[in-house]
């Protein structure tokens, strides 16, 4: 039975009943945020138990198709480059989620044919891990054309190494397509026991069900990505067939296309969504007619219905809870374009669901707009409450103005950490007059030098690169050292006195060690030019307490010191969580007892129990004042 206002007509019940357990680890989801043309997809994630739903801090004007992998500590999105904005390419990125490190996997450019000026680009989507995250499946449609319906294209499934070490590793296979029609290369999913068995959907000529020739459907088929050793094995068995009515002149068509597969945490079973199309030369029918959602053994002792939906709703993606008990799919009425259909759901009106295997249990998880859900693992537990992904933005100067970030390790370890210094690549976030050449020092806490860099592929490419922290400017520069409990300071200067925004920015890498206490000197200006402190509450399952400084009059031997700093906090998703003028305006007792308040009245500071995300503290001048200030973050838990 249909429930009012709902796609959702009925569920089978899966042969083998599955008490779902209490839910855990995290969801990401997209959703869409503007309007029009300018209507883009922001990356969130929620708990599972619904609580905890924020912004991911990610570098990407639009992002889609989060997925994780096998062990939650990384997960992939589709983006068109920052540092080439003007694309129309999406490529693939991972994400390390404890910190936050970015790379491109895929590296699919725009080409223009300079003889018949048609326009070729890549479209990375649909993407999978291998078992140990060393590698990703992607579904790309390359595409060429005038834009639009004259438009063609083709899925291309290939496989690359997950930190972008190099190009394609293997093409498995490359299959024609027709977007809206038929789901061909719409979507992947690699096993998670098996390291050489993906599954995909393909065309195939499904036998009509009255005789007398084929139709075009889709199968689910499982292939070998990496050896190759043996020819690929049909999963699912869609039917087709055609009718025609003399007495009316109706010829009526209708396949059934299978897309989305999924594999089930432990390797033996695939979700995958079928999609009933339904096509008559007299009328217009919603296309797909039918959609369900299923569960095929990979051993192909059974495929199962767990679900079916209303005429006219479209399913964009589905995953399993990472106990196997339940699936998570969005729905929505499907989109269309001058009358064509899209392979995905109206954004605005797109909403995540979960169901049981069994069938039972279904229930709308996000309301509108929501799409594209995936189901992480919670991370394994890790060190106490850290920071990490420490960065501060400051307009870089000479003499006593260029960019001074310090930190301290504590711990019984060494700590491996990466200092960068970002200049060029700002210019792609729409920031002028960036740094175009920095240099990094970085000295001890004697004040030695103890590592130098100009351009980083000069000194240690492989070591960084590997590590999943290259800059995206071969100008920009980047030091990896193992460090001892210390206090360190990282310098930022223009080569040859240049001047401009700059990032210093340390990351820790491993190690026992824990970064507790960040700090960035620098001059302080208005505007785009304010001091801009960046940093990553690492998720280790409880909150921690920060306390942030604005630092000015108490600067000794420091000529045009601010004289009265303003400090704001701000959550991922920007918003102000906290401001202060004066610290002694507000929490004066609490601040006192850290034992870290500040020595002068007009200088500000924050103290805030903040749990796992990034965050941001931004410097300025009151009444638009100028000068050299100190932000700092300590962390005290």
């Amino acid at each position: 039975m249909k429930h009012a206002g709902s796609p959702f007509t009925f569920v089978a019940i899966w042969l083998v009943l599955c008490v779902a357990e209490p839910a855990t680890g995290q969801i990401l989801y997209v959703r869409p945020v503007g309007t029009g043309a300018q209507q883009v997809g922001q990356l969130r994630q929620v708990n599972a138990d619904g609580t905890g739903d924020t912004a991911v801090a990610v570098p990407f004007a639009d992002v889609l198709g989060p997925v994780p992998a096998r062990d939650g500590t990384q997960f992939a999105l589709s983006a068109v480059d920052p540092t080439r904005p003007n694309q129309i390419s999406r490529n693939v990125f991972t994400v390390n989620r404890t910190t936050g490190a970015i790379q491109n996997s895929t590296n699919f450019l725009d080409m223009l044919d300079p003889d018949t000026l048609l326009y070729t680009y890549v479209y990375g989507f649909y993407k999978a891990f291998s078992p140990d995250g060393t590698k990703i499946a992607v579904n790309s449609y390359y595409r060429s054309g005038g834009g639009g319906a004259s438009e063609t294209g083709t899925p291309i499934l290939q496989i690359f190494p997950s930190d972008g070490s190099s190009g394609s590793l293997a093409l498995v296979h490359a299959d024609p397509f027709l977007d809206g029609t038929h789901h061909g290369g719409e979507g992947i999913d690699w096993s998670p026991v098996n390291a050489d068995q993906i599954v995909a959907p393909i065309k195939w000529d499904a036998p009509l069900i009255s005789g007398g020739g084929v139709g075009e459907a889709t199968a689910l088929f499982l292939a070998e990505p990496v050896t190759g050793g043996g020819a690929a094995r049909q999963l699912t068995f869609p039917r087709a067939d055609a009718t025609s009515n003399i007495g009316t002149g109706e010829v009526t068509l209708w396949a059934e296309h299978d897309y989305q597969p999924k594999f089930s945490p432990n390797g033996t079973g695939v979700a995958y969504v079928r999609s009933f199309q339904l096509v008559s030369n007299l009328r217009i029918i919603p296309d797909p007619y039918v959609e369900s959602l299923r569960i095929a053994a990979v051993d192909g002792s059974s495929d199962i219905q767990v679900a079916v939906f209303a005429p006219g709703f479209y399913i964009t993606s589905v995953d399993w809870s990472p106990d196997g008990t339940q699936l998570i799919f969005d729905i929505g009425p499907q989109a269309f374009s001058s009358g064509t259909p899209l392979s995905y759901a109206v954004p605005d009106t797109d909403s995540v669901n979960i169901v049981n295997v069994d069938g039972t249990g279904l229930r709308q998880f996000l309301p509108t707009p929501s799409s594209q859900p995936s189901w992480a693992p919670a991370l394994p537990p890790s060190a106490p409450p850290n920071l990490g992904n420490i960065s501060t933005r400051l307009s870089v100067g000479t003499g006593d103005n260029v960019l001074i970030g310090g930190f301290i390790i504590t711990g019984a370890g060494d700590k491996n950490v990466v200092v960068r210094a970002i200049g060029p690549s700002l210019g792609a976030f729409g920031i002028n007059g960036v740094l175009a050449d920095p240099t990094l020092e970085l000295h001890d806490q004697t004040g030695a030098t103890i590592a130098t860099n100009d351009n980083w592929k000069d000194a240690q490419e492989a070591e960084i690169t590997a590590a999943g922290f290259a800059p995206g400017d071969t100008k920009e520069a980047a030091i990896i050292r193992r460090l001892t409990p210390g206090a360190y300071t990282a310098i930022v200067s223009g080569r040859n006195g240049d001047t401009g925004i700059g990032l210093v920015e340390a990351y820790g890498l491993d190690g026992t060690a824990q970064v507790v206490n960040i700090s960035t000197r620098g001059f302080v200006q208005t505007g785009d030019n304010a001091m801009i402190g960046g940093f990553i509450v690492l998720d280790t399952g409880t909150t921690t307490t920060v306390l942030v400084r604005a630092i000015g009059p108490s600067l000794t031997g420091v000529s045009n010191a601010m004289a009265d700093p303003t400090l704001e906090l701000h959550d991922g998703n920007g918003a102000t969580l906290a401001s202060n003028d004066n610290w002694k305006d507000t929490q004066q007792t609490e601040i006192q007892a850290t034992g870290l308040a500040p020595t002068k009245d007009k200088e500000s500071a924050i103290l805030k129990t903040l749990s796992a995300g990034a965050y941001t503290a931004v410097v300025l001048g009151k009444d638009n004042s100028t000068g050299v200030g100190l932000i700092e973050a300590y962390n005290l838990q």
